[in-house]
Parts: C-alpha cells; structure tokens; sequence
C-alpha cells in the first residue's frame, strides 16, 4: 500500500501552509490480488492534513483508527457503520475494476488498479472555522489519470478516451453531480472542521514550547540576538524581547518571523534584534502560550557567548534536492512499477529517471538536457545500474536476516538529499540533510546528521546500524555529502532551473450571478513557471482590493510543473467595460493588459487548467455517513 499510495498523493501536486487543512480518502483496488508484501486486494485510508487517521483493508475487513483521538473521539457505531461502508466499496471496486477490462479489452493474466481520491481542503477563519477552498474527485486506472470532477463547473473531466463512456453517463445524472458537489463543499467540509477540532484538543494538551536565546555575530561591533520557541501547538503565542524590562518593538527594528509550521504538526517562531555587543543592558525573552499554560522569560547569557549551531528556522526560501530508489525483491507484474527506479525531484519536480526495464538515466526536464553533458548522464547510467545490484545484494540479506521466502514480494527504499535556505548572495545555506531506508512500506534505519550515528527504527536494522556505525570513514562521507556536495548540485539546479520559464496564457471572462444586474468578472493566468507573478483587476485604471470584494485563489500548481493563479469579483453588468485585467510575468518578459471584447470571448475557457483542485473521479454514494 505504501508505494501506490505515496505515487497518487505525489500526482496531485498539493501544496499545504499552515492556514490550509485537507481531508482525504484513498481507495486502492487490484483486478485480482497482488501477491506483495504490504498491498492489498483492496485498501482504504484517510488523511487528515497527510497524517493517516484510520485504516481498513481486504485482510483485515475493519475499518480501525490511526490517531488516539480518532478511537477516543469516535463511538463503536461510527466504526461499525464505516467497516460497513468500507465492505461495500470494496465491491463497487470489484464491479468497476470488471466492467473497465472489459471495456479495454483486458484479460487476467495481469493485475491492474484502480484507485479513488476524493476529499476537501479548507482555509482557517478568524473564528477558527475553516471555509471550503477547494474539493477533489479523481479516478485513475493503472496509474494514469482516468475521470476527475470539475467542481466549479459541475461536470465530469475524461482524463483519456476509455473515460468517456463513464463520463458520458454520469454527467446525465444531474442528482449524482449535485451530490458530489454539495459532499465537497459541505458534507466533507463539516467532517474536515470536526477532525481538525478533535485532533488540536490532543495536542493542545501535549505540545508546550521549548524556548531558547541566543546570538551571532553580523558585523564587526554587533550581533544578532534572536529568540526561539518551537514544538508548541496550538499556534496562538505571545514572544517579547526585552531590553532592561522594556518590550521591544519595531521601532527598534524587531524582526519577526511570525508563527511558522514545523513538520510535526507543531508550529516555531522566532524574533530577532540587532544589538551593539558593547551594550552590557540586559536582555531577555519573553513567551506566553496559553494553550499548555507556559509563561517563561528567559535572560541571554551575561557572557554574551554567541551561538555556534546552524540556524533551523522555517522560511518560504526553502530548496530541496530528493533522490528517490525502490527496489522489488522480483518482477511485480504490476502496470507502471518496475524491479528497480531511481528519480531526482528538485523542489518535489522530478528531474530525472531510471528504472531497471530503460536501464538509462534520463533528464525530466528541458534545463537537465540542455545544461549537462552527454558524459552526465552516462556516469548517472552507470551509478544507477551499480545501485541496482546494490540493492540486489541487500535485499537478499533483509530477506534472509528475517527469514522471508521468495513466494512474497518485499520491496526496500532509499531517500537521500539536503534542503538549503537561500541567503542575501541569493546561494542557499544548508538546513538539513535526509538519508532514510524503509522495508515493506515501514521506517527501517536513517542517518542521524546532527550526531553523525546511524539510528535503527526496528530490530532488524540493528545488525546494519552497529556495522556502518563502526565505519568512520562511511559516517564521515554521509555527513559530508549531505552538508556539501549534495547543497553544491542543489546550487548548481536551482540556477540552471531559472533558466526553465514559461509565459501565461491569460484569460479574462465573465458568470452570471444570482442577480440580474450582477455578474462574477474573473482574470485567469495558467500555464506559468516560475510562480512569482502579479495579477490585477483594475477598474478605469484603479487596482480592485479586498475591500473591493475581490477574491483570489493565490498561485497554485498545475500538474505540468506549470502554475496558475485567478481573481474574481463581483461587479455591475453594465460596467463590464470599465474593468482591465493585467497581468505581469518577469521571468518570462510577458506584460499583458486585457479587457473584454479586444480578442477575448466573455465565457469561462471551460477550467481547462489541470489543476489539482479541479480533478475529479468515479463515483458511488459518497464517504461514511454517520
């Protein structure tokens, strides 16, 4: 389960922040079963902002919880009617998965998938609500893209031609579209708040801040002193620097990071303020969170002894470089998954490729091919097939060391890479560094960068630990490749990805409201990269604001590496003419101003954006109803 569902939650391209909640529900079915190690005829599972929360499968037909608050929360008949609900589904699936074979004139003896993603996301209002954002509904059938829901539009997406037999039929259904619209954008909302609510009543009871205080030199008389807390949920907290008592300010030139999300669910903030290292004034910090009662005040050190650790703070410069291996003890005889892959993903982009059936490593994206030399690639090809056999080797001492036998499939897996922070000189500074092995789908051992010792997550990798622990020079090179020649190839990516930019395709059209005088002007650029971009609805020349009632959806990723972004407001029908749009696009030269009746239709271009909030799928009748 673990490799097919990683892969789909990877296709959707969803970006999270820290004001966006998702809930979602994956549901995995083969034509026949698989025979691997960890996969199931047929799985389902839910995910509340990417955390699993309950879990069921063909094995073991009982829909059970993840998360303690979720068995705490929740009574016997809420999981008796989803074991239920779950059963059922898994015979839809059985039925589905039939009538598409035969549809694609497909026997038995391969497996084929298909698989359901459906759910919602919600953004966090001043009252703590969440307000629905956007639904998705989406269909794929052996790893491809099948049917997607259009939300916004209320009709049903092929995605390929064997599709629109489905799509046909269902959206002739006017009382299945109407439900899946209204599931989204208020059943699956309602369960989203409740879930959110739940899980943060656990938390709140278990996640103070942990506080710290220190300072680096800048320049030759000064040194910024900075406040941390992190680990603390929930985000509501008060952080003060003072100087001999006095709460600093911005006045002072205060700097904030302001509340920023940790990969943990909790969340960090840090405050900083230059200071003139003669000054013998004291100083302190300051930190009240109500939630789990902490009001501290903690004084820097009167040595004035500077801190010599790496700066781990959370900003949106972040870089990453991933690179991704998986490994089958033997052919799986499954569409799309191979003995052995291998691919890089810069900033989660894939930008190159290998798998055992090619046997070549090849460039994902255009800059890869243009900027490095034939010779790149054939020590790239040469490496993965290395690996490969690497991965033989010890895939066969795993089986052994565990007693496994060849009747099961087992898979082993390999992240390694570094995430740098960009800096003033626009280079990128080391963060972190992630080297981790998992086996059939658990946590298997990871290398523990700060204290250069490898860490074993189960019995079976304390075997491996204590050996590579006692190889200096192997825990000497790991460290080092993560701390620098892994951040020298992400410098040397993220500069030659600058060079990768496309121009947007800019839209302007209009909707009729529900009155008459009234209609929604909306401004669409798609189709974009990189994202930074300014889009704006003037009116006779003057910008529309929030205040305006204007409403944005923000950059969002399409699923061609591309981005889109969209306005919208509310405006009199017979004023249409007055309004521009413009659009600004400068890594790409593009400076467009538009308007309606000068080249451009006044109808919707029909959401042909692939964006993740836009895909959509098959159906039965819609998630648990309790």
């Amino acid at each position: 389960m673990f490799i097919i569902t990683v892969f789909l939650l990877l296709s959707t391209g969803l970006t999270v922040n820290s004001e966006i909640h998702s809930l979602r529900y994956i549901y995995t079915a083969f034509s026949k079963p698989p025979r691997l190690e960890g996969f199931h005829e047929f799985a389902a599972l839910s995910l509340l902002d990417n955390r699993m929360i309950d879990y069921f499968d063909s094995d073991h037909p009982t829909k059970v919880p993840k998360q303690d608050w979720m068995k705490e929360r929740l009574h016997d008949d809420y999981w008796e009617k989803g074991t239920q609900s779950r059963k059922s589904k898994q015979q839809w699936f059985k039925v589905n998965i039939d009538i598409l074979m035969k549809r694609m004139r497909q026997n038995d003896s391969d497996v084929h998938v298909l698989q359901w993603m459906h759910g919602c996301d919600g953004e966090t209002q001043p009252d703590n609500t969440l307000k629905f954002k956007r639904g998705i509904d989406r269909y794929a059938y052996d790893g491809n893209d099948f049917l997607s829901f259009d939300v916004v539009n209320a009709v049903w997406v092929a995605a390929v031609p064997a599709a629109e037999p489905t799509k046909r039929k269902w959206d002739e259904v006017q009382v299945l579209k109407e439900y899946t619209k209204g599931y989204l954008e208020n059943e699956c909302m309602d369960w989203l708040n409740k879930f959110k609510n739940y899980g943060e009543q656990q938390l709140r009871q278990a996640s103070p801040p942990e506080v710290f205080v220190f300072a680096k030199e800048t320049k030759i008389e000064t040194n910024m002193l900075t406040c941390l807390a992190t680990g603390f949920y929930s985000k509501d907290i008060t952080m003060n620097i003072k100087r001999n008592g006095r709460v600093l300010t911005v006045e002072d030139e205060l700097m904030s990071s302001g509340v920023q999300p940790n990969d943990d669910d909790t969340h960090q903030i840090r405050n900083s303020v230059e200071i003139l290292r003669s000054d013998s004034s004291k100083y302190s910090c300051q930190v009240i969170h109500e939630a789990t009662g902490v009001d501290v005040e903690k004084v820097w050190a009167s040595d004035r002894s500077l801190s010599n650790g790496s700066d781990s703070g959370v900003s949106s410069e972040i870089h990453s470089l991933r690179y991704i291996y998986t490994a089958f003890s033997k052919p799986v005889g499954l569409e799309g998954l191979h003995e052995f892959t291998a691919m890089g993903l810069l900033d989660d982009r894939m930008i190159d490729y290998f798998d055992s059936d090619h046997q070549v490593k090849v460039p994902k994206q255009d800059w890869m091919k243009e900027r490095l030399p034939d010779d790149y690639w054939e020590k790239g090809t040469q490496s993965r097939k290395s690996k490969q056999q690497w991965f033989k080797v010890n895939m066969e001492i795993l089986m052994k060391r565990m007693r496994q036998n060849d009747s099961d499939v087992h898979v082993l897996q390999w992240m390694h890479g570094c995430e740098g922070e960009t800096q003033p000189d626009d280079t990128l500074k080391f963060k972190r560094g992630i080297d981790r092995y998992g086996y059939d789908g658990n946590d298997f051992l990871y290398f523990n960068d700060t204290n250069s010792v490898w860490v074993a997550a189960v019995p079976a990798a304390e075997p491996s630990k204590r050996k590579w622990d006692g190889v200096q020079v192997l825990i000497e090179y790991t460290k080092g490749y993560l701390e620098n020649e892994c951040m020298d190839w992400l410098n040397k990516f993220v500069e030659y990805g600058k060079t990768d930019k496309s121009s947007p395709e800019v839209y302007m059209f209009v909707k009729d409201t529900n009155t008459e005088t009234n209609v929604t002007l909306t401004c669409m650029a798609t189709g974009f990269y990189p994202k930074d971009i300014t889009l704006q609805i003037k009116k006779n020349g003057r910008v529309i604001t929030e205040e305006d009632g204007l409403v944005s959806t923000g950059v969002r990723p399409n699923n061609d590496d591309t981005y889109q972004t969209r306005d919208s407001v509310e405006i009199l029908r017979n004023q249409m003419s007055a309004f521009t749009c413009e659009v600004i696009h400068s890594a790409s030269g593009v400076h467009i101003n538009r308007s309606l009746g000068h080249g451009d239709t006044a109808i919707d271009p029909g959401n042909q954006d692939p964006s993740p909030e836009k895909e959509v799928a098959l159906h039965d009748n819609g998630e648990d109803t309790v």
